[in-house]
This record gives C-alpha cells, sequence and structure tokens, in this order.
C-alpha cells in the first residue's frame, strides 16, 4: 500500500512482512472471472487488457480506512453516479493524500460499504498507468489498438468498471514537460466515451501540472475538478499513530516508537519540510526513514562489535526485543533528508559580531542591531514559514555589500546568492530569475537559475545588491518569495525560500542619511527607521517595504573613520603580505605613520564615494614602500644571473665593453 495510505492496517504490499496475502490465483488483473470485489478485468475480448490495468479492490481490500477524507468521498461518489459526465478529476498539492482517496472507495466497494450508491455496487477500481499503454507501442497504430480497447472495455456496462488515471496531465494537451504527442493521443481516443457518458473516470494531478488541462479545454470539461486539501497538524498526527503498527510490521518490530516521538515527528516535519512538500506525507516519509535509519545503525553496532571480538556486546544487542526510535534521531534524520541532505552551518554570534566589527569601521550600533536579529533567530522561539528579510540603506561604500558577506561567510559558510539588480531594468528581466514561461524562446534551455541552489540547500544568504535600480516589476516578484516563503519558477518548480536570510542593498534616501548639518566634520544625526521608511517609500512601493522585518540605515563616512578604515585595512593586507611573503616583513612598520595617514586621508577622502577609495589608497602606499626599500630611497632592482636569461637577453662583450674586442687577449 505505501505510506501514502494513511491507514491504520498493516502495509498491503504482498511482500511486506505484515501485509496482507497475495490474491488467490484467478483473481488478478489477468483473471477473466472476477466478480467485480477483486477480479481482473472481465468480459474484455483483447487479452492485453488485462496486463495493462490494476485491480485497486483486490489491491486495496485488505486495507484500513482513510481518515478524515469522508466528506471528499462523498463529493466523488456523487460525481460517478451522474448522468452526463460521471468523471473526477482530483487536484491538490503533492502528498496531501489523492491517490488514498480513490484507493478507499475501491476498498468500500470490496467490502460493500454501505455508504456505496446502489449504482456503483459490484464495481470495479481499475488503475491504467500511462507507462503501461506507451511500452511497447513503436509499432504504428499499436498504442491506438490498446486504448480503443481499453476504452472498449471500460465502457461495456457489463463490466462495471470505473477507471482511475493517476498523472493524468501527461496524456493533455500540455506543454514538453507534461507529455508528447504520443500522450496527447491517448486523451484525443478517450474524449468520445468521456462525453457520451460511458465511462466512468477518476483523474489525479497536482495542482501546478492541472495547468496543462487549460490548454485542453474539450477534455478538461468532460471532468469535475475537486479540490484535495492538505490536512492539518493535529489530522497529521492523528495519521502518523494508525501508520505506526504499519511501519513497526514493515521493519519486522525491531523499532519501537512512542507516543512523544510520534508528535515530535509532527513538530519537525512541520518545521524542516520545504515549501512543496505537505501534510501528512511529510510527517509520514520522516517516521519512515528515521525508522530505517535506527535499524541500520544497530546493525552496523553489531556487525563493528563482531569485527572487534566483542562477544558479549554482540549478544546484548541482539537480546535487545526493540530499538527505541528517539526524538533527536528524528531530528537528525530531518535536517539530512527533509533539506536536501544539506545541514545548517553551525555558527558562534559572538564571533559573527568580533568579525564584522574588526572589519567595518563606524557601524557598530548598526553592526549591534544586525547581530542582535540573528542572535534571536537562532533561539527558534517562534518557527516560520517565510525568510529573514533585511533591507541595508545608506551612501554608497558605506560596508552595506561587505556586511552581506561576512554573514553569509560565518553564517552558511558560502558565499552568498548575489544578484546584481542593476541587470534587472526591464520587466522582461523576470525571466533571468524564473524562467522564460512555456513556449517563449529559452524555456526549454534547461539553462540553471540563479535560485535553483535552494532546492539542495535551503539555507543560504541571498544578497540583493542595489535593489532600488531593479524594475518594479522584478521587485514585486520577490513579494510572493518575502510573503509566503516560496516562489514559483516558470517551469512550475517551487523555490522554497523559508530558511534563507535575504539581505537587499541600496543607495536611496543616502540624503536622508546624511542629512544636512552644520560645521565642518559634525556628525549628522540618527535617522528614525519611521524616517529611513518615508524617504524609501519613494523607491518602492510601500507593500514591498513593509516585507522587511528590518530596514536600517547604515551611517555615513567621515574622515575621522575613513582614517580608520586606512588603518585597519594596512593591518589586514600587511598580515596577509606577511604570511606569504615573509621576507618583506622588515620593510613594513606595525602601522601607517601617523602623518602618511593624514595625508592620505586629506588626499583620497571623498564624502561621496564612502570607504572605497581606502582600499586604493593603501595598496599605494604599501607598493611605495616596498619599492623604496629601507633606506627610503628608490632601490636598484636585484640583478639576474646570467644564466637565468634568454640566450637573445645575454649581453655580448662589445656591448659591455666597446674596446674589447681590440684588447689583446689575457
Amino acid at each position: 500500500m505505501g505510506l501514502s495510505n494513511f491507514t491504520s492496517g498493516p502495509d498491503d504490499d504482498p511482500n511486506t512482512p505484515g501485509g496482507p496475502p497475495a490474491p488467490p490465483p484467478g483473481s488478478g488483473p489477468g483473471s477473466s472471472s472476477g466478480t467485480g470485489t477483486g477480479g481482473g478485468p472481465r468480459g474484455g475480448g483483447d487479452p492485453d487488457v488485462a496486463d495493462l490495468l490494476i485491480d485497486y479492490n483486490a489491491k486495496f481490500r485488505t486495507a484500513g480506512p482513510t481518515l478524515f477524507r469522508d466528506a471528499l468521498i462523498e463529493q466523488v461518489l456523487a460525481v460517478l453516479i451522474g448522468r452526463t459526465k460521471p468523471n473526477v478529476l482530483l487536484t491538490g498539492s503533492a502528498g496531501v493524500g489523492k491517490t488514498r482517496i480513490v484507493e478507499d472507495i475501491a476498498r468500500r466497494i470490496a467490502l460493500g460499504d454501505s455508504l456505496i450508491p446502489d449504482q456503483l455496487r459490484d464495481h470495479t477500481v481499475f488503475e491504467l498507468p500511462v507507462t503501461n499503454v506507451v511500452a511497447g507501442s513503436g509499432i504504428v497504430g499499436s498504442l491506438e489498438e490498446k486504448v480503443r480497447a481499453i476504452v472498449q472495455f471500460a465502457a461495456d456496462p457489463a463490466n462495471k468498471v470505473i477507471l482511475f488515471i493517476d498523472e493524468i496531465h501527461q496524456i493533455t494537451g500540455g506543454s514538453s514537460s507534461h507529455g508528447d504527442a504520443t500522450h496527447r493521443k491517448i486523451s484525443q481516443i478517450l474524449k468520445p466515451a468521456l462525453a457520451r457518458g460511458e465511462m466512468a473516470v477518476i483523474g489525479a494531478t497536482t495542482t501546478t501540472e492541472a495547468r496543462g488541462f487549460d490548454e485542453d479545454p474539450a477534455f478538461a470539461r468532460r471532468f469535475t475538478p475537486l479540490l484535495v486539501d492538505e490536512l492539518t497538524v493535529a489530522q497529521s498526527r492523528r495519521i502518523l499513530h494508525t501508520v505506526r503498527p504499519g511501519l513497526i510490521a514493515h521493519y519486522r518490530h525491531q523499532v519501537g516508537v512512542s507516543d512523544a516521538v510520534l508528535d515530535e515527528t509532527v513538530r519537525v516535519a512541520e518545521t524542516h519540510a520545504r515549501a512543496d512538500q505537505h501534510r501528512p506525507d511529510t510527517a509520514i516519509t520522516l517516521l519512515d526513514r528515521a525508522m530505517a535509519v535506527r535499524v541500520l545503525e544497530h546493525k552496523k553496532l553489531i556487525v563493528e562489535a563482531e569485527a572487534a571480538g566483542n562477544t558479549a556486546l554482540v549478544t546484548t544487542l541482539r537480546s535487545m526485543p526493540q530499538v527505541p526510535l528517539t526524538a533527536a534521531r528524528v531530528r537528525e534524520v530531518a535536517t539530512r533528508l527533509l533539506t536536501g541532505n544539506a545541514r545548517r552551518h553551525t555558527f558562534d554570534v559572538a564571533t559573527l559580531h568580533a568579525t564584522l566589527t574588526g572589519t567595518l569601521q563606524g557601524q557598530d550600533d548598526v553592526l549591534a542591531r544586525l547581530t542582535d536579529r540573528i542572535a534571536r533567530a537562532e533561539l527558534d522561539l517562534f518557527p516560520t514559514k517565510v525568510p529573514t528579510t533585511w533591507l541595508l540603506a545608506g551612501a554608497s561604500g558605506v560596508g552595506k555589500t561587505a556586511t552581506a558577506k561576512i554573514i553569509a561567510d560565518q553564517m552558511t559558510g558560502t558565499a552568498p546568492i548575489v544578484l546584481n539588480m542593476t541587470e534587472f531594468h526591464t520587466p522582461a528581466d523576470t525571466t533571468k530569475i524564473v524562467g522564460a514561461p512555456p513556449g517563449h524562446i529559452g524555456s526549454d534551455s534547461g539553462q540553471e537559475l540563479p535560485f535553483d541552489t535552494l532546492e539542495t540547500n535551503p539555507h543560504r544568504v541571498i544578497l540583493l545588491d542595489e535593489f532600488e535600480k531593479a524594475h518594479p516589476a522584478v521587485q514585486r516578484l520577490f513579494l510572493s518569495a518575502f510573503d509566503e516563503g516560496y516562489l514559483r519558477n516558470a517551469r512550475g518548480k517551487i523555490l522554497d525560500f523559508s530558511k534563507a536570510l535575504v539581505i537587499a542593498t541600496t543607495n536611496a534616501a543616502r540624503e536622508a542619511l546624511t542629512g544636512s548639518h552644520t560645521g565642518f566634520g559634525a556628525p549628522p544625526a540618527a535617522v528614525s527607521t519611521r524616517s529611513l521608511t518615508a524617504a524609501l517609500e519613494g523607491f518602492f512601493d510601500a507593500e514591498l517595504l513593509g516585507r522587511f522585518s528590518l530596514v536600517v540605515g547604515f551611517n555615513p563616512i567621515g574622515e575621522a573613520t575613513y582614517r580608520q578604515i586606512m588603518a585597519a585595512e594596512y593591518a589586514r593586507q600587511r598580515a596577509r603580505i606577511c604570511d606569504r611573503k615573509p621576507r618583506l616583513a622588515p620593510l613594513l612598520p606595525p602601522e601607517i605613520d601617523p602623518a602618511d595617514l593624514t595625508r592620505l586621508t586629506a588626499a583620497t577622502f571623498v564624502a561621496s564615494q564612502g570607504a572605497r577609495p581606502a582600499q586604493k589608497a593603501v595598496r599605494a602606499w604599501i607598493e611605495d614602500r616596498l619599492l623604496a626599500g629601507p633606506s627610503g630611497a628608490p632601490s636598484e632592482p636585484a640583478p639576474v644571473p646570467a644564466e637565468e636569461l634568454p640566450p637573445a637577453a645575454v649581453p655580448s662583450a662589445a656591448a659591455v665593453l666597446p674596446d674589447a674586442a681590440a684588447a689583446p687577449d689575457a
């Protein structure tokens, strides 16, 4: 039956320990003597039909009941007994249990449930896997022959068939991702029978893939769509309790799972699941994987003890009736599995703050606010499904981009995902972020998009540099990512932003941050968050600004701060050079001479450029110092031995001594 069935019964796979016994001979899909409660296709003149369909009545008659879906099952049954177009399309997110609803209907019919209407009694639910029809249909006309045989079988009232097509979007006239011309032939053959109401069909597809139906309206209007919503956390917890016996039986009662661990599994799955994963599948999958890991760990301990010759430990391990599954193991598996096997990088907030303040000068109050926000987020007291979003405003060269890069290095151990927003100055540039829509140029290129890496590691820092220079259409593209925690690209893939730190920088409203003040060198007054936000509204939509959890303004760089920046930059560059080339250490003093520092500040400081000229000025000063040598005067370059020079570069004796040719031999 698989984990997605959400039942309290044992595993339904005949090959699984504790599962139901295999159907008796003559009752499988290849049988022609079925009674409608578990046999294969009956009354079909073409024997190939028996090999193409899967009898759900026989497969799921011993399955446990489906929870929390009674109302939806009643809606499906009401459509199936309709006089015209008795066809249902179940749509919903992946993992919410669409297929399980069909399995439960087959179970109820097989058991003669009183809820089943008289019109559907003795019916059989058959699944039609599209791959079964397409496989082996290379000969012209063989595909059409198979589909017509299935239609003839399903449309015969004597056979009492309900046809189920999972992933039905594959046979609609959608884009290349939905199916090709071979698949679309199937829908064209099904249309007449569906229109006449000769056969009852249940289709299932995800909400995203259901868009392919819009491209074939003649096929879509023959179905009644029913939305399968996501279950709540409490309902998922109840379902987890019902699947526990089947999972324990599957692992041969080697793993014990307490009620407290089940509750923790639901909570951890809710916290770590990506945006494209849904309840209750997330919790069930996590529990299954955690139990599997526990079995392998126990086996590994026995093997290692045997290799070490520790017979006492081997005896103890083998005598354990059950290995308990702990909440810590569930959390470890969740971080390794549900987040694309990516672990969150561990870091120390105090070290981060020290690195920021040691690198950036004149921004102590701003950096304290940022690290305070990070420390609060690390407490993880209020789990959220939206990313942490900051907007760092300030003049050019005050350290906004450098701050983002340092935070990325400390928090994730990798460089940030950087988008230079000056490259997105037209509405069409949104395709550089989410890809080209189906049918447009580049839609099938397969080119990697900037946020594709979030699928393998959602714990990333995203830097939107110079955000105000992007077109408003590009800026609004991030509204969904900031507000809902995900962004859907043109391929229909959901990009999970919920665990990312998004840092946008802007030079907008720098006049408000710089302020007007009297007197040279007087520091500007601090700007409140309210005043800064009001100034930024001239550059961004108000609803976009409201999505930022923190809007902070960086202090402008004055001459005194610029002097400190040059001193700190020199200390960093000197340490780097001395480490790489120790022989140059005696030529570089521990600090720049105060007089030289004053001269460099006066010569290179430009208020509008912030700290940007400081690095070039310090590098030029270091190069001048090394070229001057120990005496302070320009030194002669070291001579190169003649044997190391190429032949053409070795001077002749006549070139060095003009009269050498006339001189007698020594």
